[in-house]
């Protein structure tokens, strides 16, 4: 009974988007002249690269959390700490800590810095001496879904505790799930299955034991059996369908020394002696490292993208990074590997040499990274930081990407410009060398924190980082790579939006898939007798196949806008197009509409045919819209 109001809803959004298509489908060959004609004249010499829809990964607040399947929050009980950024303060997601409960007045509960299982502390538990008591401590916000195996792991020692240690699964008196482990004097892992009763998005792990006595803990796991690779399914899912060429981990936790020394080598090996460590003022999980991030890629068939500190490093270091990911199980670093599990080499292609820097030490040490890097292994790509005529004529020759990044994309021509002067760059500093653009962090803002923030979750964003894309596709032949930031949560700035159990997808999530999925790989030169700056923002690509043109068109007006469209070039007789667009489903004409748990598809695309009686013809784009016609050449 529930799906009849929602097909209610798109037959009338269906019937809307074919009113304003059908409003100008009379065409007089005048009115066609005066439009755009599509070409079979390619617009430059370069194709559509996939990895032109990248997207970037890096330790920032609850992004990588975001996307890992662990359910408990500071399992390391190194002690939270709140994120460097603020959206909306009085309702900001926040970690949840672990505090005291049972009969926290008989109890001391306090970190413990000489005994650990490793990093900077563990946990411990000290009930006075005198009668009996139950204490512990406890960590809210669990989402439990009924029968859903989860494992239960975690490292105890004990002194002076003669009963067992009780883990319950609970929502106040209401228990899911328990276990009960018996830890003695030394250091000792234990697991368990829990198997919920019944679900709950807001339970509680509670640990407790009855004393007098001290208990320590530390590392702590509650992860679902239904993971992959230890990350969320439905993350995985969104993400694969989003088709991203390649994904880029990098960002300011590689390399501004505010956010802490990271090191690549804390991140690999077993999660239960990972040196934790914190990014933009929060504390990041150790399971999901560097290593877990190639194999999340390769799950969902993008290419890794590994951003190698400069900073405070030696190009050696570099080159350890390289072989460790790519070198024989017989390479020093390779040996390691082998040891931690993965004796076949990962085989990452693409390498950026810091993040972010512009500096005289950068140029004069550029070359020595790029040469220690590609002796590791020949067969890598390098991108460095950004562009500066130092950087290319010192490293040029080793170089194949140069990387700005884009965080004003919503600014057309200043973007436009900056390849331009990127172009004459390299025209000057690197003569010879066919290196490409890679446009490793892109958006419409970096900043705005607090409530301007949201922009980014709205259909106006999804809009401008369409023409954004069209841009893109203008310019291939030089920018082969472009990593849109961020992926996940973030801020507002993830085109995915997770909670503890379930996620939405903003518009500009779908805008990026209708390019990443439906776009060719060669564009077309548009013919065009509209005034400029009127009309669509338009880009026309040619499918691999030759079998397939597709326009995508970009009306961010309050408007619809009617244009004359020619595909002649590809065959004079009319046929049924099959036209997406990404649309306000209410209808509210305000480009600030967005998505969430409550309506996670009021901005989304809508699939529909439209009946082109000739190959000339008018179309009326709708205001506030992503349109996308698919032309099949006959």
């Amino acid at each position: 009974m529930k799906r009849f109001p929602c097909f209610a809803l798109v037959s009338a959004q269906l019937l809307f988007l074919s009113t304003l298509v059908h409003s100008g489908q009379a065409v007089a060959q005048e009115a066609v002249e005066s439009g755009v004609r599509i070409t079979r004249e390619p617009l430059c010499g370069g194709t559509i690269s996939p990895m032109q829809y990248g997207q970037f990964v890096e330790y920032l607040c609850d992004l990588v959390p975001a996307m890992w399947a662990e359910k408990l929050w500071d399992g390391s009980f190194e002690g939270l700490s709140p994120y460097n950024f603020v959206f909306l303060k009085e309702t900001d997601f926040k970690q949840k800590p672990w505090y005291p409960s049972g009969e926290v007045n008989r109890a001391q509960v306090a970190q413990d810095t000489t005994n650990k299982v490793s990093g900077a502390a563990s946990k411990r538990i000290t009930i006075e001496p005198g009668a009996p008591a139950t204490a512990g401590i406890s960590q809210d916000g669990i989402f439990m879904e009924r029968g859903q195996p989860c494992n239960l792991t975690i490292w105890l020692r004990a002194r002076g505790v003669t009963g067992p240690v009780r883990l319950r699964l609970h929502h106040e008196a209401k228990v899911y799930a328990a276990c009960e482990f018996t830890p003695g004097e030394e250091w000792k892992k234990f697991s368990a299955r829990l198997v919920p009763a019944a679900r709950d998005v807001n339970a509680t792990l509670s640990i407790e034991f009855r004393g007098p006595g001290t208990l320590w803990l530390d590392n702590a796991s509650l992860m679902p059996l239904d993971t992959v690779g230890g990350w969320r399914p439905d993350v995985v899912a969104a993400v694969r369908a989003l088709k991203p060429g390649i994904i880029r981990f990098g960002g300011s936790a590689v390399d501004a020394a505010e956010y802490g020394d990271f090191g690549w080598k804390k991140t690999i090996g077993d999660p239960d002696h990972r040196q934790p460590f914190r990014a933009w003022g929060g504390l990041q999980p150790t399971a999901p490292g560097l290593e877990e991030f190639v194999q999340f890629c390769r799950t969902v068939g993008a290419e890794p993208l590994i951003c190698v500190r400069f900073n405070q490093r030696a190009p050696c270091d570099a080159a350890e990074e390289v072989e460790y990911f790519n070198g024989a199980a017989d390479t020093p670093m390779g040996a390691s590997r082998a040891k931690n599990g993965h004796p076949q080499p990962y085989a990452v292609k693409y390498w950026q040499v810091g993040n972010e820097i512009q500096s005289a030490d950068y140029d004069a040490r550029l070359a020595d990274f790029c040469q220690a890097m590609k002796k590791a292994d020949p067969a890598i790509r390098l991108l460095s930081s950004y562009p500066t005529p130092a950087s290319l004529k010192s490293a040029g020759q080793w170089l194949d990407y140069t990387c700005p990044h884009h965080y004003g994309c919503g600014d057309l021509p200043a973007m436009e410009n900056d390849f331009a002067h990127v172009r004459e760059l390299l025209r000057e500093n690197a003569p010879g060398r066919a290196i490409k653009i890679g446009v490793t962090e892109w958006n419409t803002t970096a900043g705005d924190a607090g409530p301007r923030r949201a922009m980014l979750w709205t259909l106006a964003n999804a809009l401008a980082c369409s023409r954004y894309h069209n841009l893109l596709h203008r310019q291939c032949d030089l920018v082969e790579i472009a990593n849109r930031s961020n992926l996940i949560n973030s801020f507002c700035s993830g085109i995915i939006q997770t909670d503890n159990h379930r996620l939405y997808k903003t518009p500009t999530y779908y805008a990026q898939q209708l390019y990443a999925t439906l776009a060719g790989n060669r564009p077309l030169r548009l013919a065009s007798a509209l005034p400029p700056n009127e009309g669509p923002d338009l880009s026309a690509t040619l499918s691999a196949k030759g079998d397939e043109v597709v326009l995508f068109a970009v009306n961010d007006t309050q408007a619809a806008i009617t244009c004359p469209l020619d595909f002649s070039a590809f065959g004079v007789m009319g046929q049924s197009i099959t036209v997406w667009t990404l649309i306000d489903r209410q209808h509210a004409g305000e480009p600030d509409v967005a998505n969430s748990f409550a309506q996670p598809e009021r901005a989304a695309p809508v699939q529909a045919t439209f009946r082109a009686h000739a190959a000339r013809f008018d179309y009326a784009f709708p205001p506030l819209s992503l349109t996308v016609l698919r032309w099949k050449v006959k």
